[in-house]
């Protein structure tokens, strides 16, 4: 997806990562921001009580919740625990607050055997993370303002009969069966996440447009979940064909966050999320809700025979349940790790470790989403003083949050206010200063190679200098970074496999042997640099020459552990 903006919009792969990662920041404000507006701005209109600047204010909260705040973490490592040891005299601490640590706070501090991972979309941007499910945050943002613009259109022509082909074959639901279908592609544990997500807020508004007939409801219902899971398997199916999960399997947590840790990361989001369904549930049970958006009389069926949760959710305003719905999902998403993990390449202390990133990382969003209309919504309808309170104190904390973005990112970038600490959007000048040799190459590869050649180079672990000619070219190689290679094909001995193979071309002495290898694997160009003579000490240079010719040779510099040269085989 990044590389396609990038090219239809004319821009360099090298500036196309910066402005990528920027795009989804902006999509990570813009987007919240008009879900909540226009989920505030149906509340007013369904209230009549007009309030003009609610809207905005609640746009503007939602936006800095999802895309700028980070959890409780911060503020009780950073202000909290130094502050209660000043105060009772104790002896100052040695932890210096360092921001990926709100990331990783189970199984670290203390250290334990459970280690997770629970990250947030401003530690991801700050980060420069383009990981799939980075990217993914504005078409996921997309599913929940295709779910709101159906929720309260259904419920404000609830009382229209419509065919079932009508509701299944609504704009809305398949429009959200494509992107759920997308996120197979773009991060495939957003599939069953929204799937879910999706589900809740479609069975909620079903209960209540066909008055709690459970045949109807679960007909309805039933047939919106077989076409959305359908219609996402087509749109999907291209990209299934050839796709292999890590996943293999779901099994009990036999290992649990311990509660104060669970409280820090948490406990704010869950007590707005509570305090407010419970107000509102209050309210309608003694009749102090701001308005009826169904009343007793509407109904068929005997007030005094319903349920509360009959009564409640057939009055609760279609905004209202929206956020109760995204709500209640969001504490499921977070508590879901603590009963069962998905079992993949991860294993022994870190086993709930990606069950528990891709879950609580959908849970964030949502909850933000939830925390930017609640904190307003309760503030500016209260009808006690305890409404109030609570909302303030929830603002309080919350504002603590938001200071997180800006010690990340003096943290990670130092003074950004500075004009002379500006490095571009060229995403590869750094190579420039730190790996000038390999920068002439993979600029002369750039400049002369066309299609897409494998371009044979050493093998790395992740987040190091190897694959640099394949990250910087966009041209395929043999093996890239160990783990990652490992996690997308699920298969350690092919990854084992392919690592013996890069060093046999490398250091074998068997020129057919190592010819053989050449055609078996497509290899045009073999790439020796300094970290290919890091990599394999005992590379056989003279062999590598014997293979081709050298299309490729930088400056004489002196220093034979510097020369990088590129041998094209013809394969």
């Amino acid at each position: 997806i990044a590389t396609f903006l990038t090219r239809v919009s004319y821009v360099k792969v090298s500036a196309g990562y910066n402005l990528m990662m920027m795009t989804v920041g902006a999509f990570a404000f813009v987007l919240p921001y008009s879900i909540v507006y226009n989920c505030m701005l149906h509340f007013i209109k369904d209230t009549g009580k007009k309030k003009s600047f609610l809207p905005a204010a609640c746009g503007i909260l939602a936006s800095l919740a999802v895309c700028i705040a980070g959890n409780m973490h911060y503020p009780t490592y950073k202000w909290f625990e130094p502050l209660v040891r000043k105060f009772f005299g104790m002896e100052k601490g040695s932890y210096d607050y360092w921001f990926p640590d709100a990331t990783r706070f189970i199984g670290y501090h203390p250290e334990t055997n459970d280690k997770t991972i629970h990250e947030f979309p401003s530690y991801s941007i700050v980060l420069g993370d383009l990981h799939a499910h980075v990217i993914n945050i504005m078409f996921v943002l997309t599913v929940v303002a295709a779910l709101l613009a159906w929720m309260t259109a259904r419920r404000k022509n609830e009382l229209d009969k419509r065919s079932l082909a009508s509701e299944v074959l609504d704009p809305a639901i398949i429009l959200i069966s494509f992107f759920i279908g997308l996120f197979k592609m773009t991060n495939y544990w957003d599939f069953p996440i929204y799937y879910v997500v999706s589900g809740a807020v479609i069975l909620f508004t079903n209960m209540i447009v066909y008055n709690f007939k459970g045949k109807a409801v679960i007909m309805v219902t039933a047939l919106q979940g077989i076409f959305v899971m359908a219609a996402s398997m087509v749109a999907s199916l291209p990209f299934a064909l050839s796709f292999d999960k890590i996943a293999s399997r779901i099994c009990l947590s036999d290992v649990h966050t311990p509660l104060n840790q669970l409280i820090i990361l948490w406990g704010l989001p869950f007590f707005i999320i509570f305090s407010y369904i419970c107000f509102i549930f209050n309210d309608i049970i003694k009749d102090r809700y701001v308005v009826k958006a169904v009343t007793d009389s509407d109904n068929n069926d005997d007030p005094g025979r319903q349920s509360i949760i009959r009564r409640i959710m057939a009055r609760l305003m279609p905004s209202d349940l929206f956020i109760v719905t995204l709500g209640l999902c969001a504490a499921g998403l977070v508590l879901m790790p603590e009963i069962v993990y998905v079992e993949d390449i991860y294993s022994v202390d870190y086993k709930r470790a990606n069950t528990m990133f891709k879950l609580t990382y959908q849970a964030f969003i949502l909850f933000g989403i939830c925390i930017g209309y609640i904190l307003l919504r309760l503030m500016a309808y209260a009808n006690s003083w305890r409404k109030v309170r609570y909302s303030l104190v929830g603002m309080m904390f919350f504002a603590m949050t938001v200071c997180y973005a800006q010690n990340a990112v003096s943290a990670w970038y130092g003074n950004i206010f500075n004009p002379s600490g500006y490095k571009g959007l060229d995403a590869t000048a750094f190579m420039y200063e730190t790996m000038p040799e390999d920068m002439e190459a993979i600029e002369w590869l750039n400049e002369n190679v066309a299609g897409m050649p494998v371009v044979l180079e050493a093998n790395g672990d992740s987040y190091t200098a190897y694959q640099r000619v394949s990250v910087m070219t966009g041209l395929p190689t043999v093996l890239g970074w160990r783990t990652h290679e490992w996690l997308w094909k699920s298969d350690e001995e092919m990854v084992k496999s392919r690592e013996k193979i890069v060093k046999s071309i490398y250091c074998s002495t068997d020129e057919m042997e190592v010819r053989k290898l050449l055609k078996e694997y497509n290899v045009s160009y073999i790439y020796v640099g300094k970290l290919e003579r890091e990599k394999f000490p005992d590379i056989n240079e003279e062999l590598i020459q014997r293979l081709g010719k050298m299309v490729y040779s930088s400056s004489d510099t002196g220093a034979k552990d510097n020369r990088t040269y590129i041998i094209q085989t013809g394969n």
